[in-house]
């Protein structure tokens, strides 16, 4: 503000310029910059002696309020002028019109000059007139067009993930599907493929082939499935799929070894490019949605990924089919090595006083119902649902039904698995047939007190609860905390039909059964180095062998779709085997005959394990012809020392 300097107040110099000042020329004034720079909420331009226009307090009922100054300088364009904030001065542009009146920012004063303000001005107001969109907008686009010529995989892969959480979120994906993604791009980022961050736009053909190649060999030498001493003899050879059959066999790689050495790294880097395709294929799917809601061409047109398929550089189906009896990947039990492993799963019941009974049924029942990987481990018991979970299909469960009693959820009679969320995203509903019965019978019977566990629990939240009150130390309230939260986990374990063994579990039921599965597959004799035997045993090789008994029964049929809950192809198009959907009473009833006559062929191989397993209902079988397993143990160890 302007301050006197004859003693007088500094209101008295505020009606003093205003006085001075013969009148205001509306609100367009020819400024210089500095006087622009000058401009604030205290102080506006006004018309001085001469017409000379000067900077000074503004009208004590305007002082501290926003307000706006037009450009009176020749050569400013039309609607130009000044926004004065409270904190900064801004060019603008005002531009009226049949869409009304729309202002746009130009920056600080203090950032650009008059002139730069002024040729910036008219290039928005260009925009205008051609697009009659705001400039913001227009900008807006450029920057994303932009910013998709420079789009990377990594980008796109970021993009596919952020897809895929929606989908999980949803219950469309599996959380697994996202990790596998994740594992894909850390692949490309390695420095001997490098494509993570490559723009899509720059990629060509012999880039996709060059990265593929290295990432086969990058994986080929992280291969777990070729035994360490043929990895060592292998060091020195920089392209294992290259060697002849000869050479392999001279450096001690024999039998099957030779199909999985020459396709080593390669699952893992056909899956990773199919994955990128994916990405890209969904970004373009964007792009040309964008480009068409804003009348332009589309930026990305082309997916690069689309040369794995233009130059057959996947395996097909045949491929694919002659590598895993090569390499002997896929293995469902037969005849003489199913009876071997049923045995070993119910020594394995048995040791360590039982220790072992919640994998071995689980190993168990995974065989009788050709369920998939993780999908049974989470059943719960029917009776530990809520009415709400049963209704609104939430948890997958088990009902043990009494003879010719329907459930009252699924109106189907007899007892029978619910599982909600499969592979396929869909609902799956199987009968228990007779010895997965038995099985389940065992376990219920054998499952914890919830009485006990019940008051267990209240007892240590009343401790708890006690200890608080009297304001205890913090490390025993610690303690008594851990062992209410102990009781907790222990109670709400019961309620699953495989729970875990560790009541520190974070979801209550069993989930790793890689070491009994190691351990069965040691012991039916599926591995012994020594005498050249290595067998593969996986969970989907016991889902594998329920197929394989289902098809020698039934052959090709629909029933042995709807067993193993594989897709069916119906009236042309894509569609789940009845399996996933609610049953007539005249299928349910055929897939409970069909169930019981796989389960009993495949027990029936073993009349040790069927006598262990039967009820006083079935007749029993002669077992001088099958003779009993020993299994390695502790126990074991030390009787041979």
């Amino acid at each position: 503000m302007l301050r006197r300097t004859d003693g007088g107040s500094t209101m008295d110099t505020v009606v003093a310029a205003q006085a001075e000042a013969p009148r205001r020329r509306g609100t367009k004034f020819k400024l210089t910059y500095r006087q622009i720079c000058e401009l604030s909420v205290a102080k506006g331009p006004v018309e001085g002696k001469q017409g000379r226009v000067v900077i000074a307090p503004r009208l004590p009922e305007d002082a501290g309020k926003p307000y706006r100054v037009l450009d009176g300088n020749q050569g400013a364009p039309t609607g130009f002028g000044f926004y004065v904030g409270t904190t900064r001065t801004t060019y603008e542009v005002v531009v009226r019109g049949p869409a009304g009146v729309r202002r746009f920012s130009l920056g600080s004063v203090t950032d650009i000059g008059p002139e730069q303000a002024y040729e910036l001005a008219r290039r928005k107001l260009a925009v205008v007139r051609e697009t009659g969109e705001h400039p913001s907008k227009e900008e807006a686009r450029a920057e994303q067009l932009v910013e998709l010529k420079g789009l990377t995989l990594a980008d796109c892969f970021a993009a596919y993930v952020e897809d895929l959480q929606k989908r999980v979120r949803n219950k469309k994906a599996k959380p697994a599907s996202i990790r596998a993604i994740q594992d894909s791009l850390a692949r490309f980022a390695r420095p001997e493929v490098g494509l993570a961050d490559k723009p899509i736009l720059q990629l060509l053909d012999k880039d996709i082939h060059r990265a593929f190649d290295g990432l086969r060999r990058s994986s080929m030498v992280r291969s777990n499935r070729i035994p360490t001493p043929m990895r060592q003899a292998l060091a020195d050879q920089s392209d294992w799929a290259a060697l002849s059959t000869q050479q392999l066999e001279a450096l001690g790689v024999t039998g099957k070894y030779i199909q999985r050495v020459k396709a080593a790294g390669l699952a893992s880097t056909e899956h990773a490019f199919t994955d990128a395709k994916r990405a890209v294929d969904l970004v373009l799917k964007r792009e040309r949605k964008a480009a068409a809601q804003q009348q332009r061409d589309p930026v990305l047109r082309y997916n690069p990924f689309q040369v794995i398929h233009d130059d057959d550089m996947l395996r097909d189906s045949q491929a694919l089919r002659r590598h895993y009896e090569r390499a002997e990947v896929r293995n469902p039990l037969g005849d003489e090595t199913l009876p071997t492993v049923l045995k070993v799963i119910l020594a394995r019941r048995d040791e360590q006083g039982g220790l072992n009974a919640t994998g071995a049924d689980y190993l168990l029942l995974t065989l009788l119902w050709g369920t998939r990987r993780g999908e049974a481990a989470p059943l719960r018991w029917f009776d530990r649902c809520s009415p709400g979970e049963l209704r609104q299909s939430e948890v997958s469960w088990v009902w043990l039904a009494a003879p010719d009693e329907v459930n009252p959820y699924t109106r189907r009679a007899g007892s029978q698995v619910y599982l909600f969320d499969t592979k396929n995203g869909e609902e799956r509903y199987l009968p228990v047939a007779y010895f997965a019965e038995k099985i389940l019978q065992r376990r219920y019977d054998e499952r914890a007190d919830e009485t006990k566990l019940k008051q267990d629990l209240a007892d240590a939240e009343e401790v708890l609860s006690a200890a608080r009150a009297r304001r205890a130390r913090r490390d025993l309230l610690d303690r008594l905390e851990k062992e209410a939260e102990r009781a907790r986990r222990a109670l709400a374990k019961t309620m699953f039909v495989f729970p875990a063994r560790s009541d520190r579990s974070t979801t209550g039921h069993y989930s790793d059964s890689k070491s009994i599965v190691a351990n069965v597959r040691r012991d039916a004799g599926l591995l012994d180095l020594r005498a050249e035997v290595d067998i593969g045993l996986t969970l989907h090789d016991l889902r594998r062998t329920l197929g394989r008994y289902a098809a020698l029964l039934f052959g090709e049929s629909r029933i042995v779709s709807q067993l193993l809950h594989h897709r069916t192809l119906g009236r042309g198009e894509d569609r789940m085997a009845a399996v996933s959907e609610r049953y007539t009473e005249q299928e349910w009833s055929k897939l409970r005959e069909a169930m019981g006559r796989v389960e009993e062929h495949m027990v029936a191989t073993s009349p040790r394990v069927w006598n262990r397993l039967k009820g006083t209902d079935k007749p029993r079988l002669d077992e001088s012809g099958d003779a009993p397993v020993s299994i390695f143990s502790a126990r074991n160890r030390r009787d041979a020392q």
